[in-house]
């Protein structure tokens, strides 16, 4: 080798990798040597590779707590160091400072370096002011290398805590800053071990009372057992001590230390009997009255064994001897107030000169465990409330979780289940769905499961379809709805442990239990695997997953309501899709209507006021009804394109059912009305041409999906019309959300060009003028539009006057047919007479009530009566405010009265013959006359 140049060494070594690590292996100190000596080349390797460092952490966990562990020790430490010396050197200071004034110096102090060299005098201010500045750079200081408590302390107090928090749950919200705790725990400053003991050298009972505030003010119960451990080592000298608390079920009491000792650097003596190695080094348990420690926790009595080579009652396969020479051992129970063993602390081997523990000895030790017996207690009580804190947040974020997601279940187990894994502290969490709940035979159909990996994240799987169980507990669980806690899974017959062996997991304890919907039916099993810490789960664990599983059910049975909802809307929309497929016009109608020829105005006569309801034909209707539009200019002001104008208007024909009245020829009639008002009176200047439309399309739109029936009947059979808008206005509101679907049809929009502000502003003005043929709004206004006209006080730039003008006009046009010459009145009468009677007859014979007179057929005889009163209480107080609007419209008021003197006539001669048959034979002989006229007429 010594032949050899640096580039052949380099590259044998190259192609011999494995030697390398060997050689590294046998001799780390080398390694060490070298990181000491080049530290840039590692840091610079590690900014470049840094997948590299988080492999090395993930692979070593414990390494990167081993170092903030050291860190801690040594900064504590150095922290009670500097506090001692630092009060040391302000004595002096001070001392130099009085005698220095009392010299008649100035008040300055002079300091040195490490190495002895004097320094810049520093002036000194006032002393509040020195002590302010000195405590601000010891928090400083503390801030950055303190202590975990302190740590946690004051990064608490800070500002970015609250959203630190909040930020840490998955998913973020503001509930945990809510939920945080407010209890700020006390802080004592410990000494370290080397001032304790040079305060037990001169003074013990300063040194006694030290040790017992040392363990007074700690809350933490990790911590307090650790200083308790270190202390009661000084207190009597010993040089191993270990401490171990009584946990468990009342019954099933095991003894646990979770410190090795009270030297951390020291392996532990004591091997415990546990169930695996993995339960051995996460803590040592040792059972009731087997061993020292054991028999102590039993019997409530301290145990002094002077030499354990000499006692038979002393078992050495309790204490690695391998470690440690037990040579001497003093054991001691600790108690709380009722006298009750709550823990036991052993001390082995004397320090000092090799002596056994002495009566002395004990009586000290068990002083001190009296203390420490309060100290423990306070923490053991703050545990649990801290314990409970926690579960209560846990659960009020599982149902925040709950009430945040609802719309896919796999979201909400996983949240659940994320929840349970850390507030459990378990390994595995499962859920598994049946089939079916209501069949007998159970089956499952989607399994969720989520494991906890070794670099501490957790790892959500999902399967479907039929799953087959692995152990037969979940099934059995499912089967008979018990909760099972098996504390020993390998023994459970139910358990197979074949899947351990396949996946390398080791299963030692589960909790299974069921999961219920809101009918108390199993709909799931969920089942927690291993805690974190090696024990069985307990009777906390069983309360508090039996609480998510109560959580999780009604997270599933929400979420499945809501799927189901999210269903029958989605069929709901395919039923409304189906059915205004079929409720609108085909595309050969369309263009039928598109390509034929619309005759003028003067031809059809739709501007007359006196215009026959029954002169045009459905086709030629429709050509009317299209030729309004086009004599008004909406389809050049609003852009209105014509094939969608016939689409619309074919579409709106076929929507209207075939009833007696309230039928598309209603609605034509009715649109007639308003297009001769607007080409007649100067109501046409008054109202924009927004409103124009609007009362144009709110006309053949009015009565749209009309069933024959009034609100009244609507609201007294329950229909499903009534369930959706209430009582008022309950078939003007469907009228207008009809029209609003034909608008929101494929191809029909005749606003689709205008303006978003016309847009909005037709819409808005389209349901005013629908909901105004309601007579009870009619009534309600109709006496401000009187007084208004009456006294001339109206002013047409105020919203509110032409809302009240346009709902007179809808309701005008609605009734016009009153305002008709007789033989075409006559005709509208017995049409609604007809469909009311209709209504009645369906509330007699289906609502089993009797009808009102209006619907009565039997009281026909009644009409003529009837009329006239609907005249003089409708008709003529609203055409005679319109004529007073304009001369023009008188015509309509002229055919209001004209008509009202036919029915008093009939009225009048029903009466003066007496003959309630002979009043009916007269107006179906009318009736009968002016059919056969019609069809002369038509002949003609």
């Amino acid at each position: 080798m010594a032949g050899l140049s640096n580039v052949q060494i380099g590259k044998w070594l190259h192609s011999h990798p494995s030697f390398i690590e060997g050689w590294l292996d046998d001799n780390p100190a080398v390694v060490g040597k070298w990181l000491q000596k080049n530290p840039t080349r590692l840091s610079g390797l590690l900014e470049g590779n840094p997948e590299r460092l988080e492999d090395l952490l993930d692979a070593n966990p414990c390494m990167m707590e081993k170092y903030s562990q050291r860190r801690r020790n040594k900064v504590s430490i150095q922290r009670s160091t500097t506090q001692y010396s630092r009060s040391d050197e302000r004595d002096k200071r001070r001392e130099r400072r009085d005698s220095g004034k009392n010299n008649g110096a100035t008040d300055v102090y002079a300091s040195s370096s490490n190495d002895g060299t004097p320094t810049t005098p520093r002036k000194r201010s006032q002393s509040k002011q020195f002590l302010r500045q000195d405590f601000a750079r010891s928090k400083a200081k503390s801030y950055l290398h303190a202590s975990e408590p302190a740590l946690q302390s004051e990064y608490r107090s800070s500002k970015r805590y609250p959203l630190r928090r909040a930020s840490s749950l998955p998913p973020i919200h503001s509930l945990s800053v809510l939920l945080e705790s407010k209890v700020l725990l006390p802080q004592h400053t410990t000494l370290d071990r080397e001032r304790k003991l040079e305060l037990k050298s001169k003074n013990e009972r300063e040194f006694f009372l030290e040790i017992v505030k040392d363990i007074s003010h700690d809350l933490d119960l990790r911590r307090l057992t650790s200083r308790i451990l270190t202390n009661v080592g000084l207190l009597v000298d010993a040089e191993h001590s270990c401490l171990f608390l009584i946990e468990g079920p009342r019954g099933k009491e095991v003894l646990v230390s979770h410190n090795p000792g009270s030297n951390p650097d020291s392996p532990s003596f004591f091997s415990g009997r546990g169930d695996s190695e993995r339960e051995i080094n996460l803590s040592i348990q040792v059972p009731f009255g087997e061993g020292v420690v054991g028999r102590v926790a039993e019997s409530g009595k301290g145990i002094n064994i002077p030499n354990t080579d000499k006692d038979p009652s002393y078992e050495e396969e309790f204490h690695l001897s391998g470690v440690y020479q037990v040579k001497s051992l003093l054991s001691l129970p600790i108690k709380k107030s009722e006298d009750e063993v709550i823990g036991v602390v052993e001390v082995v081997n004397k320090n000092s000169d090799g002596s056994n523990f002495t009566r002395d000895d004990e009586k000290l030790l068990e002083t001190y465990l009296t203390f420490c017996g309060i100290g423990i207690i306070n923490a053991q009580v703050f545990r649990n409330y801290m314990k409970e804190y926690d579960r209560n947040r846990a659960l009020l974020e599982v149902v925040h979780d709950l009430f945040e997601e609802q719309t896919s279940l796999e979201n909400v187990i996983q949240k659940v289940m994320q929840r349970a894994q850390t507030l459990l502290k378990c390994e595995r969490c499962s859920v598994i769905l049946l089939k079916d709940p209501t069949e007998a035979e159970v089956t499952f159909t989607k399994m969720f499961e989520m494991t906890t990996s070794m670099n501490g994240h957790s790892n959500a799987t999902y399967n479907t379809g039929e799953v087959k169980l692995i152990n037969g507990i979940m099934q059995h669980v499912a089967e008979t709805g018990d909760k099972l806690n098996i504390r020993d899974a390998q023994s459970d017959p139910r358990f197979n442990p074949d899947h351990d062996k396949t996946s390398g997991f080791r299963t030692r304890s589960i909790l299974c239990m069921p999961i219920r919907d809101n009918r108390f039916r199993i709909i799931g099993v969920a089942q927690i695997v291993n805690r974190t810490d090696g024990h069985p789960f307990d009777e906390n664990d069983e309360q508090l997953f039996e609480a998510f599983t109560i959580f999780c059910g009604l997270g599933i049975n929400n979420t499945i309501m809501y799927n189901e909802m999210c269903k029958a809307v989605a069929k709901q929309k395919v039923a409304l899709e189906v059915v205004s497929y079929h409720a609108s016009s085909t595309q050969y109608d369309v263009e039928k209507l598109q390509e034929s020829t619309i005759p003028e105005c003067n031809f059809l006569l739709i501007d007359s006021l006196e215009f026959d309801d029954f002169s045009l034909d459905p086709d030629k209707m429709l050509k009317a009804s299209i030729r309004m539009f086009m004599d008004t200019q909406m389809l050049q002001k609003f852009n209105i394109n014509y094939e969608t104008l016939c689409r619309f208007i074919l579409t709106v024909r076929k929507n209207y059912r075939k009833v007696a009245y309230h039928n598309f020829r209603h609605a034509f009639n009715v649109q007639q009305v308003m297009f001769a008002i607007l080409q007649t009176s100067c109501l046409k200047e008054i109202l924009t041409e927004v409103e124009q439309l609007a009362l144009l399309v709110g006309s053949i739109c009015h009565d749209l999906d009309h069933r024959g029936t009034n609100n009244a009947f609507q609201l007294k059979s329950h229909s499903s019309l009534s369930q959706l808008y209430g009582a008022k206005a309950t078939m003007e509101y469907h009228h207008f959300n009809h029209a609003v679907m034909i608008l929101n049809s494929e191809g029909h929009n005749i606003f689709a060009n205008l303006t978003s502000e016309q847009y909005t502003e037709v819409m808005k003005l389209l349901k005013h003028a629908i909901l105004a043929t309601d007579l009870a709004q009619y009534f309600k206004l109709r006496n401000n539009f009187t007084t208004l006209v009456d006294n001339s006080k109206y002013d047409w730039k105020l919203k509110e006057h032409r809302d009240l003008l346009r709902g007179m006009l809808m309701t005008a046009c609605d009734v016009g047919a009153i305002t008709k010459p007789w033989d075409i009145q006559k005709r509208v009468v017995e049409l609604v007479t007809k469909e009311f009677f209709e209504q009645g007859d369906k509330e007699r014979k289906e609502l089993h009530i009797e009808p009102n007179v209006m619907f009565d057929r039997s009281r026909k005889d009644e009409l003529p009566q009837m009329q006239v009163g609907f005249i003089d209480s409708v008709c003529i107080p609203l055409y005679a405010a319109l004529q007073k609007l304009d001369i023009k419209l008188t015509v309509m008021l002229k055919g209001v009265k004209s008509n009202r003197l036919q029915w008093q006539s009939l009225t009048t001669r029903r009466r003066s013959a007496g003959d309630a048959s002979g009043t009916l034979h007269v107006i179906e002989k009318t009736i009968r006359s002016t059919r056969k006229l019609g069809k002369s007429e038509e002949k003609t």
